[in-house]
Formats: structure tokens, sequence, C-alpha cells
């Protein structure tokens, strides 16, 4: 019975974890993981593309700040919604019109 490359290409017990291989990337380990890890990539190809699509991850929390809205727009916007007193025709109001079609 012959094993597919399917079969050969998986996560194994002896496998590092991806919390581990995203440590080894960001270089927090001790050397001797890292040495391991190391090895370890050197023969597990799932290993070594699982570190490549690790690489790519952010885990790190993006800042975001609020911009001030320009005075000038913020009058204007309000200014339209004061202005803004018409109903919302309804849809089965627009099709009666035949200002909707199909």
């Amino acid at each position: 019975m012959s094993l597919s490359l399917a079969t050969l290409f998986c996560k194994t017990a002896k496998c590092p974890t991806s919390q581990a291989l995203l440590a080894y990337f960001r270089s927090l380990m001790t050397p001797t993981n890292s040495a391991y890890i190391e090895t370890h990539l050197a023969f597990c190809d799932f290993c070594s593309a699982e570190l490549q699509l690790l690489s790519r991850h952010r885990s790190e929390t993006e800042k975001y700040s609020l911009a001030e809205m320009p005075t000038q727009l913020r009058r204007l916007a309000e200014d339209l919604l004061k202005q803004s007193t018409v109903p919302f025709r309804g849809l089965a109001e627009l099709a009666e019109n035949r200002q909707v079609s199909h």
C-alpha cells in the first residue's frame, strides 16, 4: 500500500504548534527551541508552508484614531439632515408609479 502525497503533507504530533512557529518567526524563542524548529523545518514541508502563511499574519492590534470632522462639513451635514423632511417613498409606492422595474 503506497502513501499519497496528500497523506504526507499534514501536521503530525511531532510538529511544533502554530504558536511555536509564530514565536520562532518573531525570534521570541530560546536558542535551543529555535534550533529544534529550524531542524524540523528542514524536513517538514507542511510546517514550512505553515510558517510562510503565519509570517503574513498580523496579530498586533492596529491603533486607530478618530479624525475630527472639518467644521464646514459638519455644518453642511447638519443642514442637510434638518432639511430632509420628505418621507421615504416605499418600494411599493415606487412600483405603483412604475419607477422601479424588475
